[in-house]
């Protein structure tokens, strides 16, 4: 009787589930992490202090736009290739460290260059600092309808020389009329003004005034002024206003749609 008792234990045991007799002790759950400290927020003004502190540009539009001479910034490919139209022309320059403003930080030309002689026989006198783009128009301008035009002078004199105006200078623009002008052109290095003409044999020619002189210094004036468009998007001179009646402006402002403006 006791023997079938052992028996019938075993065969209790022995049918048991394995993983029941293996299983071990159940662990609690691993608890989650607990979240980050929060930081306490920043402290605001209030009262009298608000009203004297209002939010800056930075906080109600973002971070301040680049400067304007930085957006003008030519990239290694763009300045290569105006280096070598420059070469072409035989244009003597020497580059210069980035020109900057802190008065006014739109002021200022990225990659300058100082020109001394736009063609390899025809001098800037005095020299100018301006952009490569700059440089460029107004060698190709030179070359192609400056001399050209005064082969048509009595004697054909041969011009050497350019006299120079305003170059770079950080400043807004003049003659405008408006209350607060834009900046000036002259404080990116995108523009050159030219005050006079010089030949090898003859008077320098001044730019003034020559309305229905009916001569060929008119003419002359006439044609490198419209001739000068086809190289800057603006062109300025007698007539245009009083601030413009003892110069060429010559610019390369970019507007909309590529449209100039030629006075």
């Amino acid at each position: 009787m006791i023997r079938a008792g052992a028996i019938l234990l075993g065969l209790c045991v022995s049918l048991t589930p394995a993983s029941a007799q293996d299983r071990p002790p159940e662990r609690p759950q691993d608890a989650a992490p607990p979240p980050p400290p929060s930081l306490p927020p920043s402290p605001r003004p209030s009262g009298a202090e608000a009203k004297a502190a209002p939010p800056g540009p930075a906080e109600v539009f973002g971070p301040p736009a680049p400067p304007a001479w930085w957006m003008l910034r030519e990239t290694d490919q763009q300045l290569a290739a105006c280096k070598l139209a420059l070469a072409h022309l035989g244009t003597v320059y020497a580059e210069q460290p980035a020109i900057t403003n802190p008065e006014d930080p739109d002021c200022g030309i990225a990659r300058p260059i100082r020109v001394d002689r736009i063609l390899p026989d025809l001098v800037l006198e005095g020299g100018a600092v301006m952009r490569c783009d700059t440089a460029r128009g107004l060698g190709f301008w030179a070359r192609d309808f400056l001399r050209p035009a005064a082969v048509m002078l009595p004697g054909a004199p041969r011009v050497t020389g350019l006299q120079l105006g305003t170059t770079y200078d950080c400043r807004p623009r003049i003659g405008t009329g408006e209350a607060q002008p834009k900046l000036s052109e002259h404080a990116l290095g995108n523009a050159i003004d030219i005050a006079a003409i010089r030949f090898a044999d003859a008077e320098p020619l001044a730019i003034q005034p020559r309305t229905e002189t009916g001569d060929l210094a008119e003419a002359f004036q006439r044609t490198i002024r419209a001739s000068g468009c086809l190289f800057f998007t603006t062109v300025l001179g007698p007539g245009s206003n009083e601030a413009h009646d003892d110069h060429l402006h010559l610019d390369t402002a970019v507007r909309r749609g590529g449209w100039r403006l030629c006075q």
